[in-house]
């Protein structure tokens, strides 16, 4: 049985292929560039030539905040299904890396502890106005690119409350959860949102202009299913939401390298190897743990 490792990247092209190249053949990958990225058809092709690359095409424009994200998602979750070998699925972005080594991987779904995802109610003081309003509004982020145009977006949100108009929150969604957009689920798992997607239209189609849809999608689908009792509130990611390097989350580098390697988790997030020698320092310490 194999893992399936499903990447979203929009830039950086070499990393992205360094961090394929970062999974041995107990893995296979499978890739989705944003529609609106400037990638050469020679670039593309060397990705594509990989050996343990199964899918890697550009489906999507995905605008940060848009619904496109989670189609993305659910594109890729629903391609690396159709291969039965694939046991287990983590989804990562192109500017992440591997902590551990591919027997740790092993032995994590070996183990059969359950899910990894992270996880709270809605509302949640985690959130800004406990989130609702990321429902409760529309939020045009598929429109518009919140990169050039937010202003816009921000003006159209603060007609709506001028005007006091809400949008309803559905009794069939059920309890809101939110929660990073990142995890590590088994194929039962996935294969149960996927299908629950397909199943249930009206459902997906509600979190059409919600913002970052994708940070309570899957939470919401798997924390009212039956699944959620096998579920770890843990998404098994280092990332740094404090110290604001680069943004946030921020961008690690060669000062977190200890911490990272200390600690339990699969993968880092986020990091810039034209930045920093971190990657490179990862790397040599995973083949040196061989």
């Amino acid at each position: 049985m194999k893992q399936a490792i499903l990447i979203t990247s929009y830039k950086d092209f070499v990393q992205l292929k360094n961090l394929i190249s970062a999974f041995d053949e107990t893995f296979n990958i499978y890739v989705h560039i944003d529609k609106k990225s400037n990638v050469s058809p020679k670039a593309l092709q060397e990705l594509k030539t990989i050996e343990n690359v199964k899918y890697l095409y550009q489906d999507y424009k995905v605008n940060w905040g848009g619904l496109n994200h989670l189609k993305a998602y659910l594109k890729l979750s629903t391609i690396a299904l159709k291969d039965k070998e694939n046991s287990f699925f983590h989804l990562i972005t192109g500017q992440d890396y591997p902590i551990k080594t591919a027997d740790y991987f092993k032995a994590i779904v070996a183990e059969k502890k359950g899910d990894y995802l992270e996880y709270f109610k809605m509302p949640s003081d985690c959130w800004y106005k406990g989130g609702m309003n990321r429902l409760e509004y529309y939020n045009f982020y598929d429109i518009f690119n919140a990169k050039k145009s937010f202003k816009w977006i921000n003006r159209m949100i603060h007609f709506q409350k001028k005007i006091r108009f809400k949008r309803s929150i559905n009794d069939y969604l059920g309890q809101l959860y939110g929660g990073s957009t990142y995890w590590s689920l088994s194929r039962e798992v996935l294969h149960y949102v996927i299908d629950f997607t397909e199943k249930n239209p009206k459902f997906f189609k509600r979190f059409k202009h919600t913002f970052c849809a994708e940070e309570i999608y899957f939470q919401t689908v798997i924390m009212n299913s039956s699944y959620s009792n096998r579920i770890i509130n843990d998404n098994l990611r280092f990332i740094d939401w404090k110290s604001g390097r680069g943004g946030y989350p921020a961008f690690l580098d060669e000062n977190d390298f200890q911490e990272i390697i200390n600690s339990d988790k699969l993968f880092a997030r986020k990091i810039d190897e034209n930045k920093s020698d971190l990657l490179q320092m990862l790397t040599t310490y995973k083949n040196n743990s061989l």
